[in-house]
């Protein structure tokens, strides 16, 4: 990849989208410990991309550097047509604002219940009449499955459903981004495939939104995403679709996809 103004201006190879986020060439260190070690990556516009690999392969170091919450040591970053890395801390905050961000653990605020929750956001950066906030959130409650819980406080939901609130706190703004941080993890086989299902859902029912996924379920990566990375040593070390991972005989690709502990990749 060479300089550019945009990230629309970089073409994913695997999809053949736009580019809405761009890595070039970007390194990220931590003392002696060098994380990202010249990452190149196109986010294709419009479609999840999910990125693979061990703990320690640079992936939450990777969406911090879109989020301004980190700078790198070397290289460039766009998001849309902004250039990251020559951005002031003020700028880089505006930045936020267009992500929307569905944490691991989910991150909700205990004190609050569901309805309060999901407006969150909303009575931060929007002025918006009561009625407005509340048939915005009304919607989104229903459409991840939470109709009727709007009263229920943190302590009182499942796991399942504390992500959910989650998923519908990220989208209240309307973010033209939205991030995942391992979203399936301590769910049950079957909250994994509901949770799976609604980010598929919630992709279709947003045509304009990019979505960045990290994840080490390979069956939610692999059912769910329109590209694979996976990462290893800071760098990409493949990118393809759910098809081209499964067929792959790479011993990389095999040995994560089947959780073996013979390979090149040692515990």
């Amino acid at each position: 990849m060479s300089g550019s103004g945009s990230a629309s201006d970089f073409v994913d190879p695997v999809t053949g989208q736009p580019g809405a986020i761009v890595y070039q060439g970007v390194h990220k260190a931590f003392g002696d410990h060098h994380v990202l070690r010249g990452l190149d990556l196109v986010v294709p516009a419009e479609r999840i991309t999910v990125v693979i690999g061990r703990s320690g392969t640079g992936k939450s170091v990777t969406i911090k550097h879109i989020m301004g919450l980190l700078r790198p040591d070397a290289g460039h970053i766009w998001v849309g047509d902004d250039e990251l890395t020559t951005m002031s801390d003020r700028e880089l905050r505006h930045i936020r604002l267009r992500f929307g961000m569905v944490f691991q653990h989910a991150a909700l605020f205990d004190s609050m219940d569901v309805f309060e929750n999901v407006a969150f956001p909303l009575r931060q950066h929007e002025r918006l009449r009561e009625a407005e906030v509340r048939a915005k959130v009304g919607a989104l409650l229903d459409a991840v499955g939470l109709r009727g819980a709007e009263r229920k406080i943190p302590s009182e939901l499942s796991g399942g459903m504390r992500k959910r609130v989650g998923l519908a706190r990220a989208l209240v703004r309307d973010p033209a981004y939205l991030l995942y941080d391992e979203p399936t993890t301590g769910l049950d086989p079957i909250l994994t495939a509901a949770m799976d299902k609604l980010i598929a859902d919630t992709q279709r029912a947003h045509p304009g939104l990019t979505s960045l996924v990290i994840s080490h379920d390979m069956h939610a990566v692999l059912s769910i995403a329109d590209k694979i990375v996976m990462l290893v040593d800071g760098r990409v070390a493949h990118e393809g679709t759910p098809d081209w991972f499964r067929q792959s005989d790479d011993a990389l690709v095999r040995q994560f996809l089947s959780g073996s502990l013979d390979g090149p990749m040692k515990v």
